[in-house]
């Protein structure tokens, strides 16, 4: 403390490690899963084989091989399984979303649950929408959830991969290593108007190494309402998709309004 206080006085910034740094960060969260959807699924899994579900959470633990509910690694398991509505709460009830995994009833609702699972946090959500079509670097991911969540280096650490990882279980990640929305009939989900809008990084012309066009679709016959691209000349069916995804999640979907007049 006192080499701390002295740095201070000398003008130096106390160092990552020294114990001013990590003042008010947290050494764990329930804002975010600590384990990935995997193992969340495998807790569900257990749960339901072992017909659990209505049990008291002390015994749903010792029915799951752990001594207590307080014990870290099944606590951490079962907030991570709430948080991607896999289990209701205060019990331990699979959601429909585990079931729709567990039991699907139609070609595509496997992957429909694990999208619905992935894209109920938000902060998983807003991730997924600023990395469509790029990669994930888990250190930023890491410093992203140190900053929102006021977590120790540690620990956002342990969400970062905890994400990473999630995301390729459910099929987020394309075989050339960057973000796509999984295909095969799942419903993108509509962002919420009161939710912030994540702005993308803006790409400058100088940069461009091919040739651009710039291409204008009017959605009113007024000529108010548009939307504009500047895109390469050619594209390529798998780059399409990740367009198509793109627009899915930077757009607010409405339902047609029967009542109001056309334009």
């Amino acid at each position: 403390m006192n080499d701390a206080k002295t740095s201070v006085a000398n003008g130096r910034k106390p160092k990552p490690e020294e114990p001013e740094a990590a003042a008010g960060k947290k050494d764990s969260t329930n804002a975010i899963p600590m384990f990935d959807i995997e193992e969340a699924l495998k807790l569900v899994v257990k749960i339901r084989d072992k017909a659990l579900e209505t049990a008291p959470l002390p015994q749903v633990a010792k029915g799951c091989g752990y001594a207590t509910p307080t014990s870290t690694p099944f606590y951490r398991r079962l907030a991570a399984a709430r948080l991607f509505k896999l289990l209701a709460s205060p019990q331990a009830e699979l959601t429909s979303t585990a079931l729709d995994y567990l039991k699907p009833d139609r070609e595509d609702a496997k992957q429909a649950a694990l999208t619905q699972a992935i894209m109920a946090i938000t902060a998983y959500a807003d991730l997924v929408q600023r990395h469509v079509g790029k990669r994930i670097n888990t250190e930023f991911v890491s410093h992203s959830f140190s900053r929102t969540f006021g977590l120790t280096d540690s620990c956002a650490g342990v969400c970062a991969r905890a994400f990473v990882s999630s995301i390729r279980f459910a099929g987020f990640i394309s075989p050339d290593g960057t973000v796509a929305v999984p295909s095969g009939g799942v419903a993108l989900p509509t962002r919420n108007p009161s939710a912030p809008v994540v702005q993308q990084p803006k790409i400058e012309e100088e940069e461009a190494d091919e040739e651009i066009q710039t291409q204008t679709l009017y959605l009113d016959s007024k000529r108010k309402r548009r939307i504009t691209i500047k895109a390469p000349l050619t594209v390529t069916k798998d780059e399409l998709e990740r367009i198509r995804a793109w627009l899915g999640f930077q757009l607010i979907v409405e339902e047609p309004n029967a009542s109001a007049a056309p334009e």
